[in-house]
């Protein structure tokens, strides 16, 4: 069902109807039980109150099980959601519809306007744009699409932005190796040698904040983005372990090869203690796979990419990292899956850098569950770091290997439709050949996350 009658006039409001009619047929009274088959047909239009809405949202439910290959169901469930201000959740009916019937119009248009409020403008238009030129559409509905079409390729910028405020604690603040003595290797023999208290682990509490902002606007038949990220962890009784890191970028992606091609850059930024210690800037290629090519529900990107890497308190460190990236995103219903693979080189800027160029191999892994309205995210990643070069004739002159793994397990309780309730847990475990590289993490935080747009 559309859900464009909030801004048709009356003439098209009825059209919408009839075409929504002719598929749906004759509307369902009956209110089933949690065991009840799936209904002969769904209303029309959806209730005009909001509570009345999310009654219905709830009773429909109760019918996922029964209703899963009806198509009209999908489309009348995303149609509720799409009314409700439920992004989210009503693309993710709204896609089921249109797999289990492409030619549901009013499930494509519905579709269409929930991309475009989440901002995939490029996929709207070709919703909308396919739905128009089809003989069935009345008239007025078809001037309707075109006045969309444009409105949706309209120069104007979308925001979106998020600010999380969390308190916790962490057993690692300063990342420090998990050894007390460092042995050296000398001629006389080897060395035991005591770290500075400095240097050895140190935990505590900590406060976290974290700002995100995105915008994005059309470009030609192409969408621009810019987003931006601040993260800020500060320690009251370790302040030299406080942290920032500041990420932003930009892209523009347009449609390519049955597909979408892009170009990106990006800066990144790291503070400890006041002092920049880490600052990167970096592009990519970037092109997503025709959906036909990908499992239904996910989208594959594929990419080549390259960043400068400085280290202002260690120079001798800096180097150039070059490497392929590769992406893949699912969604289906009420899971979401993401997997990330890096495999790429970092040459040394320096001949002198300790242990060389370095091999650099990254995967990550992401899935997150509905859980009614609460969210579960549990999320991994897994990188191994190779030099060519023995690394010190100090410490055992050997090429150092690092082989680092998190984890993290994230909850979110949408308190109303700006404010959540949020916590994770998280671990860190990095180990190395080279006792020095040695470190592990363990850190917990709960807050709120304020969302608008």
């Amino acid at each position: 069902m559309l859900t464009f009658f909030r801004h048709f006039p009356g003439r098209a409001l009825l059209c919408v109807i009839a075409l929504w009619a002719s598929s749906a047929g004759p509307a369902s009274a009956a209110e089933p039980s949690a065991d009840a088959p799936c209904p002969p047909s769904f209303r029309p239009q959806p209730p005009t109150d909001a509570a009345l809405r999310e009654a219905e949202v709830a009773r429909l439910a109760t019918l996922t099980e029964a209703c899963h290959d009806r198509a009209d169901y999908f489309a009348y469930q995303g149609m509720l959601l799409l009314t409700l201000g439920r992004l989210q959740e009503a693309a993710l009916a709204l896609e089921k519809a249109v797999l289990l019937d492409p030619d549901l119009a009013g499930a494509q248009l519905d579709y269409a306007q929930a991309l475009a409020q989440l901002g995939e403008l490029d996929s709207a238009r070709s919703l909308a744009g396919e739905v128009a030129k089809r003989p069935d559409i009345p008239i007025a509905l078809q001037a309707w699409l075109y006045d969309s079409l444009g409105a949706w390729q309209e120069d104007g910028w979308r925001l979106e932005w998020s600010i999380a405020l969390l308190g916790g604690g962490e057993s690692n603040l300063n990342s420090a190796p998990g050894i007390q003595f460092l042995t050296l290797t000398l001629p006389g023999g080897s060395v035991p040698v005591e770290l500075a208290a400095s240097e050895q682990r140190r935990s505590g509490g900590a406060l976290r904040t974290a700002l995100i902002g995105a915008a994005a606007r059309s470009l030609g038949s192409g969408l621009v983005v810019i987003s931006g990220e601040m993260t800020n962890r500060s320690s009251p009784s370790e302040a030299d372990t406080n942290q920032r890191i500041v990420n932003g970028n930009a892209a523009y992606v347009h449609p390519a090869l049955g597909g979408q091609m892009g170009v990106r850059v990006d800066q990144t930024r790291l503070w400890l203690g006041g002092e920049v210690t880490y600052h990167s800037s970096g592009w990519s290629l970037l092109f997503e796979l025709p959906r036909q090519l990908s499992p239904v529900g996910c989208a594959i990107t594929l990419g080549y990419g390259a960043e400068n890497r400085e280290f202002p308190r260690s120079t001798l460190q800096d180097g150039r990292y070059s490497g392929p990236q590769a992406w893949l995103a699912c969604r289906h219903e009420d899971w979401q899956l993401y997997l990330g693979a890096q495999n790429g080189e970092d040459r040394a800027s320096d001949a002198a850098r300790l242990g060389g160029d370095q091999r650099r191999t990254d995967l990550t892994l992401g899935v997150g569950h509905r859980l009614g309205q609460d969210t579960v995210f549990v999320s991994a990643q897994r990188g191994r770091a190779v030099d060519q070069l023995p690394y010190s004739a100090l410490l055992g002159g050997q090429a150092r290997q690092i082989d680092r793994l998190s984890g993290r397990v994230a909850y979110e309780f949408p308190y109303t439709n700006q404010l959540s309730i949020v916590g994770y847990l998280e671990s860190t475990s990095q180990k190395s050949n080279i006792d020095l590289f040695n470190m592990d993490n363990k850190a917990i935080y709960f807050g709120v996350r304020f969302r608008g747009r």
